[in-house]
């Protein structure tokens, strides 16, 4: 069953336009890149709805070099068109028709973004939890800390 989700998830096409389409130039961590868009602009994306382990944390690294091995060099379409407060695009990027939120949820490198306990993308929080029974990533440890407890423990404001 995880894998039909994981299936599902990364051959379906964007259910919205594409808010811009362009090259990775830069992998910033495991989820935040930079876009180049015409005309020769860079923007920096916020990948919505997940939540990678940040630099300093156990397989952040590891979360960064898995989105780099997806996208660096890549032309990819981004979805969405909010911004958070560092005024980041927050988006879904895809790569030839695949969702790379989705690929770093069930690869385990990322947890499903939630508000109070609650995700906002339900099929990504599917992918987690298959990650998570198939101990992928950084499900392999004993007890990940959540990059949102991490940044309030450590008093970062990544």
């Amino acid at each position: 069953m995880p894998h039909l989700i994981l299936l599902f998830l990364l051959i379906m096409t964007p259910s919205v336009q594409a808010t811009l389409t362009g090259r990775v130039v830069r992998v910033i961590d495991g989820d935040t890149v930079v876009v180049l868009a015409a005309p020769a602009t860079e923007v920096r994306i916020r990948l919505s709805d997940i939540d990678a382990p940040e630099k300093g944390q156990p397989f952040g690294q590891r979360a960064r070099q898995y989105l780099t091995s997806r996208v660096a060099g890549r032309v990819v379409e981004v979805a969405g068109d909010s911004r958070d407060r560092y005024d980041r695009i927050l988006g879904t990027l895809w790569v030839d028709g695949r969702d790379i939120n989705a690929e770093l949820v069930c690869g385990g490198m990322a947890w499903a973004y939630r508000v109070r306990d609650v995700a906002q993308n339900p099929a990504y929080l599917q992918c987690e939890k298959a990650a998570r029974e198939e101990k992928k990533g950084l499900w392999r440890e004993p007890s990940p800390v959540p990059p949102w407890q991490w940044r309030k423990q450590s008093h970062s404001d990544v």
